[in-house]
C-alpha cells in the first residue's frame, strides 16, 4: 500500500506540474533561454571583465602620464618667465646705466660748446644752420 500511495502522490504532483507547465509555459521558455544565455556567457563575461581591468589599468597609467606631462611643461613655463623676468630687470639695468651716461656725455657737450663759441659755430654750420 505504501507504494500504490507514493505513485499515487507522484502522478498528483506530476499532473499539477503539467497543469502549471500548460499555463506558465511563457515562463518556462523565458527561463530556460536566461539559463542558456548565462551559461554561455558566463565564459566571456569572465574575458570581458579581464578586458575591462586591463583597461582600467592602461588608463589609470596614461592619466598619470598627462599629469607628468603638465608638470613638467608648467615648471618649464616658471622657469621660461624666471629667465625672462630675469634678462628684463637686466635689460632695464643697462638702459637706466645708458640714459644716465647719456645725460653726462650731454652735459659735458653743452658744457664746451658754451665755453668755446666756435664750436657753437661749427656744430651750428654742421647741423646746416649758416646765419645766427
Amino acid at each position: 500500500m505504501k507504494d500504490s500511495t507514493r505513485k499515487n502522490k507522484f502522478m498528483l504532483y506530476l499532473k499539477k506540474a503539467t497543469s502549471w507547465s500548460i499555463q506558465h509555459w511563457r515562463w518556462l521558455v523565458f527561463g530556460s533561454i536566461a539559463l542558456i544565455a548565462y551559461l554561455t556567457g558566463r565564459k566571456s563575461a569572465k574575458n570581458l571583465w579581464q578586458q575591462a581591468e586591463l583597461a582600467r589599468k592602461h588608463y589609470k597609467a596614461e592619466a598619470a602620464l598627462i599629469e607628468k606631462a603638465h608638470e613638467d611643461k608648467n615648471k618649464k613655463l616658471e622657469k621660461a618667465d624666471k629667465n625672462f623676468k630675469n634678462k628684463l630687470t637686466k635689460i632695464e639695468k643697462n638702459k637706466d646705466e645708458d640714459l644716465a651716461g647719456l645725460e653726462t656725455k650731454k652735459e659735458e657737450e653743452q658744457l664746451s660748446l658754451i665755453n668755446d663759441p666756435e664750436a657753437v659755430d661749427n656744430a651750428l654750420n654742421n647741423i646746416g644752420i649758416n646765419e645766427v
